[in-house]
């Protein structure tokens, strides 16, 4: 059994990790949880029966009897906290992204050398997901030539489908100069990554790629390596609707599309993949809708016929079955996929988007 402490107890730790971590009870126990919300340590203290509630994550590391933590704070902590948990000789999940900028992921990746008996798993759900690993799969043992990728994350945030369906803790007893000092370490953190003259559109560019394109960047990483060139970046509606051209090795074209400001009730994240008589396409639904059903379909064409074959249903869940991969590789020492190396690609990625971006409106 792996004693978890849980880190940040907002809106996705709410409805996702925590029922996760309950359904798992063969391989969890949450131990203790942290927020700077009195009212909703209490709140969850309750709701799931926990012994350790605390104020920081700083009291929790310190004083908690656990094993393992769950970083779901603000992404400006996620370092700090992460660095401290390794220190106290714990396994540490850290829900993406990362870190915000590169400076501070590199001096915990340089940190986490030091203690190589430990696990850090970052969380990546969707390249997790049975459709997105059953689509590697065909790629791999069907390979054929890519001639040109498509992917996007066209949603609508949680509110809508949360309204609906779980309900979700909102405390109104967060300290003011918390609030202030999470916003000015937010802001110091974005300066190193898009420079201190970065306009307020361009960090909001960043923001979106780094809070929601890192999945989509980081599944298609995996499926093609990093593209090899930035063609293009284009924004609009202040940074939330982004357009992307790049090249991948072997020439061909790639587009991402994110936006992220719409009230249409939709969730169209996905990937295509041509590859001139064959098109994989994998569909990501709602992570806050738990237990749909997803597909991976595979079209196929010839000089006279097609079809399509569905692969699928697959009712799993994505952050279910990275919680499971993590306690797999602390029981039997196995380091993730998902690791902080991974995660500096996109970061790395992410800066080079940024400086095309510069570049185009210069």
């Amino acid at each position: 059994m792996i004693r978890v402490g849980v880190i940040g107890l907002g809106e996705v730790s709410q409805c996702m990790h925590l029922p996760i971590l309950e359904d798992l009870c063969e391989l969890y126990q949450v131990t203790a949880v942290s927020d700077v919300s009195p009212s909703l340590v209490s709140y969850i203290q309750k709701k799931y029966h926990v012994d350790g509630g605390y104020l920081s994550a700083e009291e929790l590391i310190a004083k908690a009897d656990i094993d393992a933590v769950l970083i779901l704070s603000p992404d400006q902590y996620h370092c700090e906290y992460a660095a401290l948990a390794l220190r106290a000789g714990k396994h540490v999940f850290i829900e993406k992204p990362a870190a915000l900028c590169l400076e501070e992921l590199e001096r915990l990746s340089a940190l986490q050398k030091e203690y190589p008996g430990q696990v850090v798993m970052v969380g990546y759900m969707r390249r997790y997901a049975g459709p997105y690993l059953k689509a590697k799969e065909i790629l791999t043992q069907e390979p054929k030539e890519t001639q040109y990728l498509r992917f996007r994350d066209i949603i609508l945030e949680a509110p809508f489908f949360l309204g609906q369906t779980r309900p979700v803790f909102y405390p109104k007893d967060v300290p003011a100069d918390v609030i202030a000092e999470g916003g000015k370490l937010r802001r110091a953190q974005l300066d190193k990554a898009v420079g201190a003259d970065a306009d307020d559109e361009t960090r909001t560019t960043y923001q979106m790629l780094t809070g929601l394109g890192c999945h989509s960047f980081a599944a298609v990483r995996e499926l093609f390596g990093v593209p090899k060139k930035i063609h293009s970046v284009t924004t609009a509606s202040r940074g939330e609707h982004v357009v992307i051209v790049m090249e991948f090795e072997g020439g061909f074209l790639g587009t991402y599309e994110l936006v992220n400001n719409q009230e249409i009730v939709q969730f169209d994240a996905a990937i295509e993949i041509f590859q001139k008589d064959r098109k994989v396409l994998v569909k990501y639904e709602t992570p806050y809708l738990r237990y749909q059903p997803a597909y991976v379909e595979v079209t196929e064409s010839t000089g006279a016929d097609t079809r399509t074959t569905r692969h699928g249903p697959d009712f799993h869940d994505a952050f279910q079955t990275e919680l499971r991969l993590f306690a797999d590789c602390i029981q039997n020492g196995k380091q993730p996929k998902t690791d902080l190396a991974d995660a500096a690609e996109d970061l790395r990625l992410f800066g080079e988007i940024m400086k095309a971006l510069k570049a185009g409106k210069a």
